[in-house]
């Protein structure tokens, strides 16, 4: 299959009872293949628990007590509510890639593995978000621009031999309030949202098959939505007077970076043309072909929680002068897609992506 022939539908059908039947009607073999899975992926979600735990201790910590300026401007501004709640970045980011993924699994391929690493990818990408923006926000120690109205000081100039007056001058009997004024560097919810909601517009243009090369516009609005939302929170925070725009920008990028890093530990390059995207890295323990549920019925594509590109071919390889000549035994890395010649003098191949499959003989 060429990049031409490429399928770019969405591909979506209704889900019907035995669609998921096969899950709780397992092999022995299937059985202890998944418990061998799970042990692989124990080590990740130790990691990404630890993180999320992390984060959240590290937010309880005190932050830097900066010296300040009473005639200073940008610390002067009135106290408002939160435009945005704080509930609602944690989850937007949390719960968009969860349902994307959950859409996909039900009403598209069905596929476990797809919907596992999409969890496990969102949270560890969170988990480090929250991690490193609270552990930056205390180190920073920045007043917020309403700090003063939080301090409500009890002088109203600074003293002329200190120029500078510290925390000690705040009548703010709330500490906590008090404190989170001095956690304005970088925004939290500019972190939180362009994070996890980068990772959302990943994929989601990963899954549409934004790479087919065939000019959707939809696809292009469906990339730019969740990002758009994300920038709309994080101008909310300069409205409200809670952040500086520095602090949006740092957050924004923070947020970003850390999105994609997290996506692409599980998932491929959504925007490279020669590659599937629309799955994630193969399974650590690939499912036996013999075991695979692939094929057609009354025109729909059987439910498979390993995709055809993950199996193991190797337990169904006939490896020999008799072997098959459509069996897929090497790949081999190329810098384009090249049609391999097997002794029988007929052109075989099994991915349309940046590896070529050759048939070896002995």
């Amino acid at each position: 299959m060429d990049m031409s022939s490429k399928e770019h539908t969405l591909g979506l059908s209704l889900p019907r009872r035995g669609d998921f039947q096969h899950i709780f009607n397992l092999s022995k073999e299937e059985r202890h293949r998944r418990w061998r899975l799970f042990k692989t992926y124990i080590p990740d979600w130790i990691i990404v628990i630890l993180l999320n735990m992390a984060g959240g201790l590290f937010g309880m910590l005190k932050p830097r007590h900066r010296e300040f300026s009473l005639s200073d401007q940008s610390i002067q501004y009135s106290n408002h509510y939160n435009f945005v709640p704080d509930f609602v970045p944690p989850l937007v980011a949390y719960a968009s890639p969860v349902l994307s993924a959950l859409f996909f699994l039900v009403f598209r391929r069905r596929n476990w593995h797809d919907f596992h690493c999409t969890v496990l990818g969102i949270f560890l990408s969170m988990g480090l978000n929250n991690t490193a923006t609270n552990v930056v926000k205390n180190a920073a120690g920045r007043l917020r621009p309403d700090f003063i109205d939080r301090c409500q000081p009890s002088i109203t100039e600074n003293p002329s031999r200190l120029k500078l007056v510290d925390h000690t001058v705040c009548t703010q009997t709330d500490l906590a309030y008090l404190q989170e004024g001095m956690r304005s560097f970088p925004s939290g919810h500019a972190s939180l949202a362009f994070c996890g909601l980068t990772f959302t517009a990943l994929y989601l243009a990963s899954h549409l098959r934004y790479n087919d090369q065939r000019g959707h516009a939809y696809k292009t609005i469906v990339f730019f939505l969740p990002l758009f939302f994300a920038g709309l929170i994080g101008i909310s925070r300069t409205a409200d007077y809670h952040h500086h725009w520095q602090d949006i920008v740092a957050g924004s990028i923070m947020g970003t970076f850390i999105g994609w890093f997290g996506y692409r530990t599980y998932f491929p390059a959504p925007f490279d043309p020669n590659i599937p995207t629309d799955r994630p890295y193969p399974s650590r323990i690939p499912k036996p072909a013999n075991l695979a549920q692939i094929g057609n019925r009354d025109g729909r594509v059987l439910p498979v929680d390993d995709d055809p590109l993950q199996m193991d071919t190797a337990s169904n390889r006939d490896i020999g002068p008799t072997a098959s000549p459509s069996s897929c035994q090497i790949a081999v890395h190329v810098e384009s897609p090249l049609s391999v010649t097997n002794n029988s003098g007929t052109s075989s191949g099994c991915r349309s992506h940046d590896e070529t499959i050759i048939h070896i003989t002995e």
